[in-house]
């Protein structure tokens, strides 16, 4: 198990980059922080730049024996509430049986599941890639409207609306463990469906 003060008391005391500084304080104060580049700027400035694919990342997951995470093409606020429930999911589960077996992850900030995958191309993660440079990892990706994703055939979506930076593993098997990983405490989808088929039934 990792000394999770000791691993603290290693992060880098400054950097030149503000934003980093900005993301190791927030680190040492909640101990992970999430980065989100999309056309909601936070200083309100017209010099911001619009990215041609919004998207989000994890800084200090690795802190916490998982991986770090992120999605593209949803909303800064959404994509926060996404990599923070992903973050509570994978302390519960084994995140490297849901990428092995392409097992869909059940949030409640979003309709549809995602599935994991792990990140190839780490280039857009600058803030990760300066505090944890060898650290896996791992992008949420989730469906089109016909609950498709993009290495299924009929993805419908243009590869501007998610960026994929890995690759899915068309071999994956789902073998022992869970169908669908879920958030909920409680039932999910597919057990709430059933109890409502058996209450309509009775």
């Amino acid at each position: 198990m990792a000394d999770h003060a000791s691993d603290l008391r290693g992060l880098p005391r400054w950097h030149p980059d503000p934003l980093v500084r900005e993301t190791l304080d927030r680190i040492r104060r909640c101990g992970w922080a999430v980065t989100a580049i999309s056309d909601e700027c936070m200083f309100h400035s017209s010099e911001c730049e619009t990215p041609e694919c919004s998207f989000a990342y994890t800084t200090g997951l690795r802190l916490h024996e998982l991986p770090e995470m992120a999605v593209y093409g949803l909303n800064a606020h959404t994509s926060y509430e996404v990599l923070k429930e992903l973050g509570n999911v994978f302390h519960r589960y084994d995140w490297r049986q849901a990428v092995a077996n392409s097992i869909p992850v059940q949030l409640e900030s979003l309709e549809v599941p995602v599935v994991m995958i792990e990140v190839v191309d780490k280039s857009d993660f600058t803030v990760t890639n300066v505090v944890y440079p060898d650290a896996p990892v791992l992008q949420a990706v989730w469906p089109d409207d016909l609950d498709t994703y993009p290495w299924e055939v009929g993805y419908s979506l243009r590869p501007e609306h998610q960026y994929v930076k890995g690759v899915h593993d068309a071999n994956a098997l789902r073998v022992d463990g869970p169908r669908v990983i879920s958030a909920y405490e409680g039932m999910n989808r597919a057990q709430r469906r059933r109890a409502a088929r058996n209450w309509r039934r009775g």
